[in-house]
């Protein structure tokens, strides 16, 4: 029986970084979609890329994921007709040094359900709509820098931008409040990776904070209409497969997380809620 497990959990685990390495040859190529990874990940902050691509190959539309036991812990089981569809995720084994003393990671494949292969699909879940107000004080107070409201900004067409010298986001004023979360996020997302990466390059990489803003705004159901997350399909290209792709995606999930995690301390979501989704 512990055979037969193993024997399943390296196929499952091969097929992981196969499903994997298909996903980063197509960014590398132009032909991978970002839309389809960022709505996943802007659900699943807690997941890492890899985990949130593997979750979107197979359910797209995943909201919620446990395992088996996570779920019937919570009086929840999964489809009889479900469990042999499991999505499989990669979650951190042990680590080991490697012969030059480096120190690696082994990674083991875990079978994961969403809600709607369980017993539970059909409840209604709760819808949660959050005040403009609310959401926009919560982004503000947790910016990595100052934020100040202005008459006028010098670069025309902007509602906000960063200026270095006062280290500030401006912010023009008589915007409505989703407009006004929409750039201040995509500028403190780019106060953010110039802050975490040192020579982070708002020209070459400035879609990485534009990806961030996106899914800030689609967590927290603020409009989208206005993204052109499609012209971000192609950044990628000629980028290498097993270093680049993964790092950008990495980097990208890494900035959402921490000012997700900074505007969720700041509205008071509580710990359970916070518990909830790292179970997501």
């Amino acid at each position: 029986d512990v055979y037969k497990r193993q024997v399943k959990e390296e196929k499952h685990r091969k097929e992981a970084y196969a499903t994997l390495d298909k996903i980063f040859g197509e960014f590398s190529e132009g032909t991978g979609s970002m839309e389809a990874y960022l709505d996943v990940q802007s659900r699943f902050p807690f997941h890492s890329a890899r985990n949130a691509l593997l979750i979107e190959a197979k359910c797209p539309h995943a909201e919620r994921i446990h395992d088996e036991k996570g779920w019937k812990d919570m009086g929840v089981t999964v489809l009889e007709e479900e469990k042999r569809l499991p999505i499989i995720i990669l979650e951190p084994g042990k680590a080991y040094r490697r012969e030059d003393g480096s120190v690696g990671q082994n990674f083991y494949a875990k079978e994961v359900y969403d809600i709607s292969q369980t017993t539970a699909r059909d409840e209604a879940q709760p819808q949660v709509s959050y005040d403009d107000r609310l959401l926009l004080k919560a982004l503000i107070s947790n910016s990595p820098v100052p934020i100040r409201a202005v008459e006028e900004l010098p670069a025309q067409g902007r509602g906000a931008m960063f200026d270095p010298e006062q280290n500030a986001i401006l912010v023009k004023k008589g915007m409505d409040a989703p407009d006004i979360f929409r750039c201040v996020s995509l500028e403190a997302a780019n106060v953010q990776l110039a802050q975490s990466h040192e020579g982070y390059s708002r020209e070459a990489e400035g879609y990485k904070a534009y990806a961030v803003s996106y899914m800030l705004c689609q967590r927290y159901g603020v409009d989208v209409k206005g993204y052109d997350i499609s012209r971000l399909d192609g950044v990628l290209q000629g980028q290498d497969p097993r270093e680049e792709v993964p790092a950008a995606l990495t980097d990208m999930r890494d900035t959402f997380k921490e000012m997700n995690g900074r505007m969720a301390r700041a509205m008071g979501l509580t710990r359970t809620s916070r518990q909830k989704e790292q179970e997501r």
